[in-house]
């Protein structure tokens, strides 16, 4: 389930979060969302793209 999606959905489900009504259902695409973009920047750090030490450690996540 590990898709991306749109920034329209994404702003929707956003909204809807806020105001408590977004369903179990959507949330879990956004966390599709979430998986795949983390995916994507994986696949980039064996590339050297974020510096020797990845993505994460260059976003204070390690």
């Amino acid at each position: 389930m590990m898709e991306v999606q749109s920034d329209k959905f994404l702003n929707t489900i956003r909204g809807k979060a806020i105001a408590g009504h977004a369903t179990p259902d959507e949330l879990m695409k956004v966390f599709g969302h979430i998986d795949a973009l983390e995916d994507f920047l994986d696949e980039q750090d064996e590339d050297d793209v974020f510096g020797t030490e990845g993505w994460r450690h260059l976003l204070g996540l390690d």
